[in-house]
């Protein structure tokens, strides 16, 4: 009999045991469920502020992209309108001579002075389509921005400082002076 009282007294030692270990271990669990529970947490924070932190750089990706975009476009666009610039300043001495060629036709041949007039206006059209316009300059207001003064002359038909003869013609492209008019000025 003692033996089996032995027996129970070990038994209930382990149950008690057992228990112990079981309350350790569900306290343990529980530990760990708040633990992954807040690590769980932790990495959502982690990740919505990666991601917040990835929306940011594309949003400033795509400003960056949109810049160069503009940037390069405009560049583009100046390259051109300076290329056509170019290429009118080189022609405008053909038109200089063409219109010199028209004053000073004297001959009773009408077909030759016709066939120059019309060289005269394709070439002028194709050039007006390019933004080339003449400057306005004989009996306008000086303008030192699109008009280049080589003389001075007293008159009293003309108010002071305004254009009495214009000795070369001016061209403006696209708004741009590329050649300014070569005037005479009034003077009082």
């Amino acid at each position: 009999m003692a033996k089996a009282k032995n027996h129970d007294e070990e038994n209930k030692k382990e149950n008690v045991d057992e228990l112990k270990e079981d309350e350790k271990e569900t306290g343990a669990s529980n530990e760990t469920n708040e633990s992954v529970s807040e690590e769980t947490n932790s990495e959502e924070d982690s990740s919505a502020a990666e991601i917040e932190s990835l929306n940011n750089r594309l949003l400033r990706l795509q400003a960056d992209f949109l810049n160069y975009k503009a940037r390069t476009e405009k560049e583009k666009m100046s390259t051109y309108n300076s290329a056509v610039s170019d290429l009118l300043l080189d022609l405008l001495p053909v038109v200089d001579n063409l219109e010199r060629a028209l004053e000073a036709d004297s001959s009773e041949s009408h077909t030759y002075k016709e066939g120059v007039q019309m060289v005269y206006n394709q070439l002028m059209g194709i050039l007006d389509k390019k933004g080339l316009k003449e400057v306005e300059a004989l009996h306008k207001p000086f303008d030192h921005n699109v008009h280049y003064g080589v003389a001075f002359e007293e008159s009293d038909e003309y108010e002071d400082g305004t254009v009495i003869d214009v000795l070369q013609k001016g061209y403006t492209v696209n708004e741009r002076c590329i050649r300014p008019a070569m005037v005479r000025i009034c003077r009082k």
